[in-house]
């Protein structure tokens, strides 16, 4: 049975800790001030859980990932299982819409979403099973597995991504493993504080980035996986939109995101060797990330798709061609301002 407490983010198992910390990163010389505050008696673990004896577990956790896993296969790890603890209730709905986005379809909206939703009662508990499929016609689609547990006014969320057959033949590990888990919030409430910041840009989840935002961009709602979101309008209606998300895994990699991304523009998909038709390197951060600029007379898509080891980033945007171009520096210096404040 495998144990996990969250120190300094969701859940902790010391006693009264009030701790402010100044931390110096390398691409900002301006320090930045958090405060956290927990009340004692907290009694763990947080989470538990029984790890399927064909799935192997990824060392390095990052952002919101609590625990994150693989299928093991002759080849190597395959798909990726996650688990990511919210410390609010967090909406079905909008868990749905942000892989959902991410794999190609339009907004879900409660009468849509109960059509790819069941109620699965494993270990005692009910979870709510969402899959969605990777939009028809796309190469090598995805499909996501969502499992949400709702309890005690927090959400916990256990997301299998991988090719449908992988998924199909795991469910049973799949059931097995959330059979096995067990959350507990613990006797108190824990809070982390920290102060205002002067702009919506400016996240503070373990291992998320921050960014300088043009002042005319107007800030859109954010949610778990959609850490940034904005909208920019022209004076003719014109209209963009811009994107900062966050999943667990590659969710399909380099290729069928681009694909998925040209899609959605009305550009024809591509195969490997035509990427450099879209794709340029690009650092964010220091870190390695691939820069894609593609546009047709009347819709354009910039992106940066970064890859982490257990993590995914993309920043996009997308819109008008017009606007698109007029914005494109922005965007770039946009690129430019992120800080993962993780080195």
């Amino acid at each position: 049975m495998r144990f996990f407490s969250q120190k300094n983010q969701f859940f902790a198992t010391l006693p009264l800790v009030f701790a402010t910390l100044v931390l110096l990163f390398s691409c900002s010389e301006e320090a930045q001030i958090r405060s956290y505050y927990v009340e004692p008696e907290y009694e763990g673990p947080v989470v538990a859980w029984k790890l399927p004896s064909a799935w192997g577990e990824n060392p390095d956790l990052s952002g919101p990932m609590a625990g994150s896993f693989h299928v093991k296969s002759e080849s190597g790890p395959v798909g990726r299982i996650g688990v990511m603890p919210f410390r609010d209730a967090v909406s079905s709905l909008e868990i749905a819409n942000m892989f959902g986005m991410e794999l190609g379809h339009d907004r879900f909206d409660e009468e849509s979403l109960r059509k790819v939703t069941e109620i699965k009662e494993l270990g005692g508990e009910s979870f709510e099973w969402i899959r969605i499929s990777q939009r028809e016609g796309s190469e090598n689609p995805n499909t996501a597995l969502l499992a949400i547990l709702k309890k005690e006014g927090e959400t916990w969320l256990f997301p299998f991504v991988a090719d449908a057959r992988l998924i199909n033949r795991e469910l049973d590990s799949f059931s097995e493993f959330l059979g096995s888990v067990t959350v507990r919030a613990g006797k108190r409430e824990i809070r982390a504080i920290q102060p205002s910041l002067p702009q919506p840009s400016r996240t503070s989840s373990a291992g998320a980035p921050t960014w300088e935002t043009p002042k005319h961009w107007k800030a859109g709602k954010a949610s778990s996986m959609r850490v940034g979101s904005y909208s920019i309008e022209d004076a003719n209606g014109k209209v963009l939109d811009f994107s900062i998300t966050t999943f667990p895994g590659d969710v399909g990699g380099l290729l069928p995101n681009v694909n998925r991304w040209l899609e959605q523009v009305g550009l024809e998909a591509i195969d490997e060797n035509n990427l450099d038709s879209y794709l340029s390197a690009i650092r964010v951060d220091q870190k390695d990330a691939h820069l894609l600029i593609a546009e047709n007379t009347a819709q354009s898509v910039y992106g940066a798709l970064l890859f982490g080891k257990s993590q995914s980033w993309f920043f996009k945007l997308i819109g008008d061609s017009g606007l698109a171009r007029v914005e494109k520096e922005n965007f770039l210096a946009l690129l430019d301002s992120v800080c993962f404040h993780d080195h």
